[in-house]
């Protein structure tokens, strides 16, 4: 044949099945959503999911517990001062200051979170 058919006749080369890097599946669904902070990533070599705390910098297999709002509310006091409660929790706090912080999570929203208590909720609950 000549050198042009030789080329199209050729296959690609179909690599072992154990060479092959497995695809990815769906990320996986829960029932509610991953904490604040949290990422659920796909890992080619092991060809399953581990989760990622972003904000703790920290991994693992097993997912966390899926996250809880609470009883979270959003006030203002006689000052027009905006401040978080829970009565579950009998904890506030004003939202300037203090030993919380408000961060952004891997999808866009807003969470509150104090590592110092380790307690972190979505502002849209």
């Amino acid at each position: 044949l000549p050198q042009q058919q030789q080329q199209q006749h050729q296959q690609q080369p179909v690599l072992p099945q154990h060479q092959q890097q497995p695809q990815p599946q769906l990320e996986p669904q829960r029932n509610g959503s991953l904490p604040p902070g949290w990422k659920a990533v796909w890992d080619a070599d092991t060809a399953s999911w581990y989760y990622a705390d972003l904000e703790a910098r920290s991994t693992a297999w097993d997912p966390p517990p899926a996250h809880q709002h609470g009883d979270w509310s959003r006030l203002i006091d006689v000052h027009d001062q905006a401040y978080w409660s829970s009565a579950i929790l009998g904890l506030s706090f004003f939202e300037r200051g203090g030993e919380w912080n408000r961060l952004l999570d891997k999808d866009g929203r807003h969470y509150w979170s104090c590592p110092q208590r380790g307690l972190r909720f979505f502002e849209d609950g």
